[in-house]
C-alpha cells in the first residue's frame, strides 16, 4: 500500500512537469492526418492510421468510500500505408488508492487490432477495424473497480477473449470537424460475469471539434466527445455513457490533450463516479 501511494504521489508530481515539457517542444503545423483534418478524440478510435505512441492517465473520483480510481493506457500504432491501412496494441493498466479497498494497480486486458479506409476524401473517410483482447488482467481491486466504472468493461474481465469489429466515420471542412464511432464487443469465456459463456455489448459515439485559427505555434482545437456503453445480454442490462469536454493543442510531431469526464445513464454507472479527468501525449512519426 505504502508504494502505491509513493508511486501515485510522484505520478501527480511529475504530471505539470511532464505537460511543460511538451508544450516546450511541440512543432508548429496543424495536427492532421492524410485527407479530412480530424484531431485525435479522448477514448474513441480515430479513423486514420499514423505511426504514433500514446499514453494517457486518468483520474477518476469515487463514490461510496471507494476512494479513487486511477486508469493508464499504452499504445503504439503502425500506420501501413498513407495513412488509410494500420496496426495497433493497446495495453491498459488500473489502480485504486484510498477508500475502503486495499490499494491495487494491475494490468488490463491487452489488445490487438487493425482497421483500414473504406472510403477517403478531402471531406469525408470511413474506416472499418477489429479488434482482439486477450485476457491478460490479473483481476485484483483496480480491475475490479475499472470494470465497475463500466466504460472500459471488457478490458478488465478476467479469462475473458473478446472480438470487437467497429467503424468510424469523419468528416470535416475547414475548422469543423466531427466524427462517430461503433463497436460491437462479443465476449467469450465470460462465465465470471453472470455464468453465461457469451456476452454482447455495443459501444458508440461521437465527437465533434473545433479548430480556430490562433496566432499560436501549434494548433489548437477544443473537442467535445460523447462515449456510451450498452449491454445486450446481461440479466439487468446497463448503459454508461460519458461526456469528455476538452482541448487539444499540438502539431505534426506532438499532441497533447486534457479533458473531463462526467458520468450518466444506468443508477450502476452514475451512483459509482461523478467525475474525473483525463491527460494524454501523443508521439507521431510520419504525417
Amino acid at each position: 500500500m505504502m508504494s502505491l501511494t509513493k508511486n501515485l504521489r510522484k505520478s501527480k508530481t511529475l504530471l505539470p512537469i511532464f505537460l511543460i515539457i511538451g508544450l516546450l517542444v511541440i512543432p508548429a503545423g496543424k495536427a492532421y492526418s492524410q485527407g479530412v483534418i480530424i484531431p485525435q478524440s479522448f477514448f474513441l478510435e480515430s479513423p486514420y492510421n499514423v505511426t504514433d505512441v500514446q499514453v494517457n492517465g486518468e483520474w477518476i473520483d469515487l463514490e461510496d468510500g471507494n476512494g479513487n480510481l486511477w486508469m493508464t493506457r499504452f499504445r503504439a500504432d503502425v500506420n501501413l500505408y498513407e495513412n488509410l491501412l494500420g496496426v495497433y496494441v493497446k495495453v491498459p493498466f488500473a489502480g485504486n488508492s484510498g477508500g475502503n479497498l486495499d490499494g491495487d494497480f494491475d494490468i488490463g486486458n491487452v489488445a490487438v487490432g487493425g482497421k483500414g479506409a473504406i472510403v477517403s476524401t478531402d471531406q469525408t473517410v470511413l474506416t472499418a477495424g477489429f479488434e482482439v483482447i486477450a485476457p491478460t488482467t490479473s483481476n485484483n481491486n483496480g480491475a475490479l473497480l475499472a470494470r465497475n466504472y463500466f466504460r472500459d468493461f471488457v478490458y478488465f474481465v478476467d479469462e475473458a477473449w473478446t472480438v470487437a469489429p467497429y467503424a468510424v466515420f469523419g468528416a470535416g471542412n475547414g475548422k469543423f470537424g466531427f466524427q462517430a464511432n461503433i463497436e460491437g464487443d462479443i465476449m467469450l469465456n465470460a462465465d465470471d460475469i453472470e455464468g453465461d459463456s457469451t456476452e454482447y455489448l455495443v459501444k458508440y459515439g461521437g465527437t465533434v471539434s473545433l479548430t480556430p485559427e490562433f496566432n499560436l505555434p501549434f494548433a489548437t482545437s477544443f473537442l467535445v466527445e460523447v462515449l456510451a456503453v450498452s449491454s445486450l445480454s446481461f440479466d439487468n442490462n446497463i448503459t454508461g455513457a460519458w461526456v469528455n469536454p476538452g482541448i487539444r493543442i499540438g502539431g505534426q510531431t506532438i499532441s497533447m490533450g486534457i479533458a473531463g469526464e462526467i458520468p450518466f445513464g444506468s443508477d450502476e454507472v452514475k451512483d459509482f463516479s461523478k467525475f474525473g479527468l483525463m491527460a494524454d501525449i501523443i508521439f507521431r512519426w510520419g504525417s
